[in-house]
């Protein structure tokens, strides 16, 4: 009797705005998404549900992600960040004390900053406490873009970028 063969992992990749984006999935559960590196192919259904998902913050059941297997905490976090609507901010502070560790402000850090669900779990929307945008997997042009389709506008430029007035941190939790 044969076993059955394993599900492969499907790659696919597209474009969003200027920014590509490939996500990995296996078993009908997205297993990560990479920002920044140019897949083959350009999957216009993809960027498509891609952009419905950072309008409305709602995703799919065809790209709900696989998080077993991350430890509890990182589990937590992201599903607080999983929280944040569009057009909304919160800092890695109020993230911490969101998941229980009002302390924690730079484990969260280091959560998102190894987020594998990145766009679905929309960490570009957590943001210092002295409002400057800090890292991100796709580089921080591509979370000052995602944020400006969001409607944020920006004082200063490069690693001093902060969000300006117009939406403020807190606006809308």
């Amino acid at each position: 009797m044969k076993s059955p063969k394993p599900n492969p992992i499907q790659r696919r990749s597209c474009r969003l705005g200027p920014h590509w984006v490939t996500v990995d999935s296996h078993g009908g559960k997205v297993t990560g998404v990479t920002l920044g590196s140019k897949g083959s192919g350009d999957d216009r259904k993809l960027a498509g549900d891609l952009e419905r998902v950072l309008r409305s913050g709602k995703v799919p059941k065809h790209l709900s992600t696989d998080t077993d297997g991350l430890p509890a905490f990182t589990r937590k976090v992201l599903a607080c960040c999983a929280k944040i609507r569009p057009g909304q901010v919160k800092t890695y502070s109020e993230l911490a004390s969101a998941a229980g560790r009002p302390r924690a402000a730079r484990a969260v850090g280091q959560v998102m900053a190894s987020n594998p669900f990145a766009l679905l779990i929309p960490c570009h929307r957590v943001i210092g406490s002295d409002r400057t945008l800090h890292g991100y997997g796709g580089g921080l042009d591509m979370k000052g873009w995602l944020l400006a389709q969001e409607g944020w506008r920006f004082a200063g430029k490069g690693r001093g970028r902060k969000l300006a007035a117009g939406r403020g941190v807190g606006a809308g939790h």
